[in-house]
Order: structure tokens, then C-alpha cells, then sequence
């Protein structure tokens, strides 16, 4: 890159070959894959290793779980500095400059 301007390589939007071709390899091996989770799953005597494979299955089948955000909305900065956390911050910001 010169000058923050793309000088080669392939046009947006083109696919890349290599990574389409190691997917497709990479997809021959994958019930073999999911049953050998599935057997460690069953037999570790490691919890932590049945954990982590029954997560790895779930993923897979299910999908990754979904992070909970928890939105408040704060009408004002007056508002905001009676909540714990502006309390909280208030002091935490009071004492970084000695105010």
C-alpha cells in the first residue's frame, strides 16, 4: 500500500481460491470430527475436556450463545449522577484529578 491507496492483489469482492479449497478439504473430515467430540464428550474423565467438548458440539449445532446486553437509558448528566454507577464514577474521576 502506498499512501494508503491498494497498489495489487485480488478486486473486492473477488473470492480467494486457497481458503475456498482448504474449506471444501476441511469439510470432508467433518463428521468424523464431530464424532470424535462427541466420544470425548462421553468418555473423558477430564471435566473440564467434556465441557469444552460438548460447547465446541453446541456451537456447531446451535450456534455461539449470544452475549446479554444490558441497555439503560439516562435522560440526563443530573439523572445519571444519582445512579450508583455516576456515583461511583464520580468519585472514581474526583479522586484521578484531585478534584
Amino acid at each position: 500500500m502506498t499512501n494508503g491507496i491498494k497498489t495489487g492483489g485480488r478486486k473486492a469482492g473477488t473470492p480467494n481460491k486457497t481458503t475456498r479449497a482448504v474449506r471444501a478439504l476441511a469439510q470432508d473430515y467433518g463428521r468424523e470430527a464431530i464424532e470424535l467430540l462427541a466420544t470425548i464428550m462421553r468418555s473423558s474423565q477430564n471435566e473440564a475436556v467434556k465441557i469444552s467438548s460438548a460447547r465446541e458440539l453446541l456451537d456447531r449445532g446451535y450456534g455461539k450463545a449470544q452475549a446479554a446486553i444490558e441497555v439503560q437509558r439516562i435522560e440526563s448528566a443530573e439523572a445519571y449522577a444519582t445512579t450508583p454507577e455516576g456515583i461511583k464514577e464520580s468519585k472514581m474521576l474526583n479522586a484521578l484529578f484531585d478534584l
